[in-house]
């Protein structure tokens, strides 16, 4: 999978605290799990109006799980994972909230003119470290959301993971990896610069269902990533 380059960088926890706004402001969370059908379908409209969410048949899709159109401003999604998502499925709901984190993130960016094969896009993501990465910022704001912070630090093992979260064995490896990330960079956070962060964020949420911000180049549709929104689970 290509990395897709994001012109302002995030380093996990501003992402884990973008995360927490969500759970805590945002979405309707029930014993500390998340309601994602709800969050899509009701919360979300709150805070970006017009936004709305189309299931599509999966023969449709052929092959494409999920992802965000801008026009007009909405989350696609096949109706398989849709309804794994209905049913507590955390690969589904990892999916849908992976494609949030895109609305969230990287809506401005429909304005950009972001061809992976264009030379001078390239140039740009040359060795580029995965805080500029936008399918990695996008998929770090779904374990965040899904694997909250607060919860996911206090357990010790694999096996508190698969307890607290009610997850297989390999879902509670992965989050592992995601809290040990998180552990490390604990003492290099500046909260003041997370904060900042978080606001910026809050001031360029679409408004009336389009982006809100400059042109800069030849528009490219946020279905820039719906070829990359397959999620590595490795």
């Amino acid at each position: 999978m290509k990395a897709v380059y994001a012109g302002t960088g995030a380093s996990a926890h501003k992402l884990n605290l973008l995360a927490q706004w969500v759970r805590e402001t945002v979405a309707q969370c029930k014993n500390g799990k998340i309601d994602v059908i709800r969050f899509i379908e009701i919360d979300i409209p709150n805070i970006v109006p017009g936004f709305y969410v189309h299931v599509e048949d999966d023969d449709k899709m052929k092959g494409v799980r999920a992802f965000i159109s801008d026009d007009p401003l909405g989350m696609v999604v096949s109706e398989s994972i849709y309804e794994s998502a209905s049913n507590g499925c955390m690969f589904s709901m990892e999916i849908i909230l992976h494609e949030i984190g895109h609305l969230f993130l990287h809506h401005q960016y429909s304005s950009l003119s972001l061809q992976s094969h264009a030379g001078s896009y390239a140039a740009r993501i040359k060795d580029t470290g995965t805080a500029n990465d936008a399918e990695w910022q996008a998929t770090t704001f779904a374990l965040c959301v899904l694997y909250p912070y607060s919860e996911l630090r206090m357990c010790k093992n694999n096996e508190e993971i698969m307890l607290r979260f009610e997850v297989t064995r390999k879902q509670a490896e992965r989050a592992k990896r995601h809290a040990d990330r998180l552990n490390k960079r604990e003492l290099s956070r500046v909260f003041d610069t997370e904060q900042r962060w978080l606001s910026q964020v809050f001031r360029s949420l679409p408004q009336n269902g389009k982006a809100t911000t400059e042109s800069h180049g030849p528009s490219e549709q946020l279905s820039l990533f719906k070829a990359r929104q397959t999620i590595n689970l490795s």
